[in-house]
């Protein structure tokens, strides 16, 4: 049971570290997700509140305009139009913390 424990730990550790290197995970939270069902769009809308800072009935706008699609709610909660989210999301190969980064420090 405890090598089971370990082997189980280990690869959540690399799964994580994927995840995050991936872009899919932005401060901790999963935000490669399109909200797809009620129980999705609540998490959605929790998630763009917590990463924008906004209430949760602005969130669940933001997740509603985008669709279902966390990463681009998450750009209009922060201001961007969709059109401007859509393909900085596209040159940054989906990368959120790219985009976010790049807007605050410029291109690289």
């Amino acid at each position: 049971m405890q090598a089971g424990t370990a082997q189980k730990i280990v690869l959540n550790l690399f799964s994580t570290a994927v995840m995050v290197k991936l872009g899919r995970v932005y401060r901790g939270l999963m935000v490669s997700m399109r909200a797809s069902n009620a129980k999705l769009l609540r998490r959605a809308g929790i998630i763009v509140g917590q990463i924008v800072g906004c209430d949760e009935n602005d969130a669940a706008e933001f997740v509603q305009r985008a669709a279902g699609d966390v990463k681009l709610a998450v750009l209009l909660g922060l201001g961007w139009q969709p059109t401007e989210a859509i393909e900085a999301l596209r040159r940054h190969e989906g990368n959120l913390r790219s985009v976010i980064d790049e807007q605050a420090h410029g291109p690289t």
